[in-house]
């Protein structure tokens, strides 16, 4: 049987070694994702559904694609959507879907209510500003629901609206 100072000396010791792991296993103080291929999803989504998806073109530098993808989304709407983030940590994201459902559309907003609307590119979009503040539009036009939105102001985002343009299909 060992004695309470025996077990005191090996606590302390046993101690020190966590210690000393802890100070040399190194710790990430970030993490981060690799970048998406948006392209080329949205070359897939354009090649597999007809359908005339946007993309913005060109990316402008420093931009990296966080998500990419077609699949179905609310009320089984097949959807092209993707996201980026810029270098100084706005977010950007767009979502398209053909002949878009009211419910489609409501997720899409994040259930936000329109606030006005405004003319980009040739086409009528209404705005949103949801309970995050993010900035959102969304128009309609030949059958294909566009929304995108921001974490930054709606400038960043007509900016963002007037370098969409139709995807090449690919893939």
């Amino acid at each position: 049987m060992g004695s309470l100072a025996n077990m005191g000396r090996s606590l302390f010791v046993i101690l020190v070694l966590v210690g000393g792991l802890i100070a040399i296993v190194p710790r990430v103080s970030e993490v981060r994702q690799p970048p998406v291929d948006a392209a080329a999803v949205v070359g897939y989504a354009v090649k597999s559904s007809g359908t005339p998806f946007s993309f913005p073109t060109p990316v402008p530098d420093g931009w990296v694609a966080t998500n990419a993808r077609y699949a179905a989304s609310t009320d089984s709407v097949p959807t092209w959507q993707a996201g980026w983030t810029t270098p100084d940590n706005r977010y950007f994201s767009l979502a398209q879907a053909k002949d878009a459902t009211t419910g489609w559309l409501t997720a899409a907003t994040n259930k936000a209510e329109a606030t006005g609307s405004a003319q980009i590119a040739g086409r009528t979009w209404k705005t949103y500003v949801d309970d995050r503040k993010q900035s959102i539009m969304s128009s309609a036009a030949d059958g294909l629901t566009t929304v995108v939105a921001t974490t930054g102001s709606m400038e960043d985002l007509a900016a963002f609206v007037g370098r969409l343009a139709p995807a090449p299909a690919s893939g």
